[in-house]
C-alpha cells in the first residue's frame, strides 16, 4: 500500500463512503491518505464483520486476554495486492502470543496510572499538521473520554505503544507475526478474497473508532484484525525482497475506521508510518514470546 499520507477532509471522507455503498464490486475513489502525494498521516479502513455482534453473556470478556499462535513457516504476501506486498515469500514464526484485542483507554491509563506510561495525547500529530487539521481530529483521540474506555486508544505514537508493551511484559508483534495472527496463513480466504468488500462496516461510526471485540473473532479467537484502527508493528518498512533495510518508518497493520474501501482492510495490506505520528486512527496490540520448555 502507498504511504498513509495527510488526512483526508470530511467532504471527501463521506464522498468515499457513499462510493463505496453505491459500488462496492470497485475499488472506489482513493482518499489523499492514500495516494502517497503528500505527507504522512491518517490511515485507511473500516472494521470487518460479516455477522450480528453476538450477546455479551455468550461468551467472556476478552479485554486482557491472549491467544497461543503456534511456530509454523507460511506464505506471506500477495500477488495480487499493491507493490509492496509482493513478493510472496515463506517466512517462519515462532510460536508467540498475541492480544485478543487491541490495547483499549481503559488499559492504556491503568500503565499511566502506574507510572510506566506517557499519559496518551489528546492532540494529533504528523508532519505537515496545521491548526486546522488539529480542530478537525483532535475531538478523534479517545483518551479522557468516559464514553470511548472500552475503544482502542489512539493517538499514541510507536515508542508509547512499545513502552506499554514492555510495561505490560510483552512486545509488539512483527508484521511477520500479525499477519500470520491475522489470517492463519491465508488471507484470502480469511476475508473471502474480494468477495469480502460486502463485510465492511460503512459510515456509520464514522469519525469515530468502536469498541474492541464489537464483531465476531476470526483466527486464533482474535478481535478486529481488519479494521477499528491500524495497528503499530515492530518492524521497520523494509521490501520483502530486501529485508535490511533502513528505513526509519514502522509498519502498520489492519486498517481503520477511517476509510470504507476494502481494498484497505485486506488482511495482507501495509503500510509505513514515521513513529512520531500520533493519529486517530492508530493503535496496537501487544505479543509475548513463547518461552522454551
Amino acid at each position: 500500500m502507498p504511504p498513509v499520507t495527510r488526512p483526508p477532509m470530511v467532504a471527501a471522507m463521506l464522498a468515499l463512503a457513499a462510493c463505496a455503498a453505491e459500488n462496492t464490486s470497485n475499488r472506489g475513489a482513493t482518499p489523499p491518505e492514500a495516494n502517497g502525494a503528500s505527507t504522512e498521516a491518517q490511515g485507511a479502513g473500516r472494521s470487518a464483520t460479516s455477522a450480528a455482534v453476538p450477546a455479551a453473556e455468550a461468551r467472556p470478556n476478552p479485554i486482557g486476554r491472549m491467544a497461543l499462535v503456534p511456530g509454523v513457516t507460511y506464505r506471506m504476501g500477495s500477488d495480487v495486492g499493491e507493490p509492496d506486498e509482493r513478493p510472496p515469500h515463506d517466512v517462519h514464526v515462532a510460536a508467540f502470543e498475541m492480544d485478543l484485542t487491541e490495547v483499549t483507554g481503559a488499559q492504556y491509563a491503568e500503565c499511566v496510572q502506574k507510572g510506566g506510561c506517557m499519559p496518551a495525547p489528546i492532540v494529533v500529530q504528523f508532519p505537515g499538521v496545521s491548526p486546522a487539521d488539529q480542530q478537525l481530529y483532535d475531538p478523534e483521540c479517545n483518551d479522557n473520554r468516559s464514553d470511548r474506555h472500552d475503544h482502542p486508544v489512539n493517538c499514541v505514537d510507536w515508542k508509547m505503544a512499545n513502552a506499554y508493551c514492555l510495561w505490560a511484559g510483552k512486545r509488539l508483534p512483527t508484521e511477520e507475526e500479525w499477519e500470520y495472527a491475522a489470517c492463519g496463513g491465508n488471507c484470502d480466504k480469511a476475508l473471502g478474497g474480494r468477495g469480502g468488500v460486502g463485510a465492511i462496516l460503512t459510515s456509520e461510526r464514522w469519525p469515530y473508532t468502536t469498541r474492541v471485540a464489537a464483531t465476531w473473532p476470526g483466527p486464533f479467537g482474535l478481535y478486529d484484525m481488519a479494521g477499528n484502527v491500524w495497528e503499530w508493528t515492530a518492524s521497520l518498512y523494509c521490501p520483502y525482497d530486501h529485508p535490511g533495510c533502513d528505513d526509519p518508518r514502522r509498519v502498520i497493520r489492519g486498517g481503520s475506521w477511517s476509510l470504507s474501501d476494502f481494498w484497505f482492510v485486506r488482511l495482507t495490506d501495509r503500510s509505513p508510518a514515521n513513529p512520531s505520528n500520533r493519529l486517530t486512527n492508530v493503535g496496537f496490540r501487544c505479543a509475548r514470546t513463547v518461552s522454551s520448555p
